[in-house]
């Protein structure tokens, strides 16, 4: 793996990776498809009123929800932007992942547009705590991958890539008992997840 390839691997990916602004916080996104849908995490934008997508060219416009998954943590966000800022990302193939794959995150972690991490796939078949569903009874968030790949708050909702530039996976959310005093935002201790 040669870091020549991971900067063409990001050049080619960026523009389809956004930044996602709302009136409660910050998180990540990607482009989906050519009509301007953008997938993140419901928990990114649940119970915003508005909602803000940044592009990587610095084009910014308003998005609407339009959909979303509360047992897999997934939303789709409709954005109207000019056919030049739209770029779709390729969607591999999550099933065929391995332990010891190498991944990279690409997000917009504590505000940092367009940051890329590195890791590994570290584990598969991972859950995630339970969410109360808006019915009653608690779901937990199945068959998450877990990586080593940095992964912080305002990375929610950022693809996770293997190293063809496919996404894989949607950065999630952190484990961690390391606690930033000052903020109370978790701080990254190597154990990610991403759905």
């Amino acid at each position: 793996l040669e870091d020549g390839s991971l900067s063409s691997l990001y050049e080619l990916v960026l523009p389809g990776v956004v930044s996602i602004g709302t009136d409660l916080g910050q998180g990540s996104g990607f482009i989906f498809d050519s009509q301007g849908h953008v997938v993140t995490n419901l928990h990114v934008v649940q119970g915003s009123s508005t909602v803000e997508v940044a592009f990587s060219s610095g084009f910014k416009a308003y998005g609407t929800v339009i959909g979303s998954d509360a047992d897999a943590d997934i939303a789709v966000i409709q954005v109207d932007a000019p056919a030049e800022q739209i770029h779709p990302l390729a969607i591999g193939d999550s099933n065929s992942l391995q332990v010891g794959q190498s991944v990279v995150a690409i997000g917009n972690p504590f505000g940092l547009n367009g940051t890329m991490t590195l890791g590994i796939i570290s584990g598969l078949g991972r859950t995630q705590p339970a969410h109360e569903s808006p019915g009653g009874g608690f779901f937990s968030t199945a068959d998450v991958i877990q990586t080593d790949a940095a992964i912080n708050p305002g990375n929610s909702g950022g693809p996770l890539f293997n190293l063809n530039g496919e996404v894989v996976g949607v950065n999630q959310s952190i484990r961690t008992t390391n606690v930033d005093a000052t903020t109370g935002n978790a701080v990254n201790s190597g154990v990610g997840f991403s759905v």
